[in-house]
């Protein structure tokens, strides 16, 4: 089954392409726990290293931040996670959840038949309307030295009648966008390509990224509620700074730079 679906993503690569990520860097399960544990724990063991990605058809435990459940109907979506090595400069590594957004967006317009804008909603979601889609989790292991697995769950064949009653009318996929059926593994290979171009580059030379999410920003001109480890504050999204951290400004007028939150609500 890999093999078949290797060929499958990289059909229609060039050779050099093909030679960073071969075919023995890929990995299919129908079922596991989740992508981004069991491959996490496959670099760790030196089994799995850069450009490593592992691919399933249904996660039992996928997680989202701070550890929220990600599920699907088994088949129906792109659930996979990537082993990047990380560059020596550490103070790049916040960048790249922004860098894997506008990676998995770039690749879901390209296959849109109309135009549906992708917004960004910081720190890792992605959005049709007020619809989320999309959800990114970037974590960092140390050993053997320092990876980021980056893990994505993209809504890709589901449909309204799929999702879990609590998600109603606030998530979609992109075949309810389009009416329509889409290859999941032809959008990976999409996005696997946008990384192989723009990665590590884009995480240095960074105002690309941050000039795409400015212009996708969700959260942007929005009262939110945000708490973060210590505190909980409200005031208005005013934009991304130049690290892609979330700028609030309260109502004092003064303005607050977020650089994790434990949760972010629209008022």
């Amino acid at each position: 089954m890999s093999s078949s679906l290797y060929r499958s993503i990289t059909q229609d690569w060039p050779t050099s392409d093909r030679e960073v990520f071969p075919e023995t860097s890929f990995r299919f399960l129908e079922s596991t726990t989740s992508t981004s544990t069991v491959l996490r724990e496959s670099v760790q063991r030196g089994e799995s290293g850069h450009f490593s990605v592992l691919a399933a058809d249904h996660q039992s435990a996928g997680r989202g931040r701070r550890g929220d459940r990600w599920e699907a109907t088994p088949g129906s979506n792109l659930l996979f996670s990537l082993a990047l090595e990380l560059p020596e400069e550490p103070q790049h590594w916040s960048r790249l959840p922004h860098l894997t957004a506008m990676c998995v967006a770039n690749a879901v317009e390209s296959i849109l038949t109309e135009a549906h804008p992708v917004l960004a909603k910081w720190p890792n979601d992605l959005y049709f309307g007020s619809r989320k889609f999309c959800g990114i989790l970037v974590e960092i292991t140390p050993s053997p030295r320092p990876f980021a697995i980056v893990g994505v769950g993209l809504n890709v064949n589901m449909k309204q009648a799929d999702f879990p009653p609590e998600l109603s009318g606030v998530a979609t996929s992109i075949c309810e966008v389009e009416g329509c059926e889409a290859s999941r593994w032809y959008l990976l290979g999409l996005i696997l390509q946008a990384f192989l171009t723009d990665y590590p580059g884009l995480l240095e030379d960074f105002d690309p990224v941050l000039e795409w999410y400015r212009e996708r920003d969700f959260l942007a001109g929005k009262i939110i509620r945000v708490r973060t480890v210590n505190e909980e504050i409200t005031g208005l999204a005013s934009g991304l700074g130049c690290d892609g951290e979330l700028q609030v400004v309260l109502e004092s007028g003064e303005i607050r730079t977020i650089i994790s939150a434990e949760k972010i609500e629209i008022c």
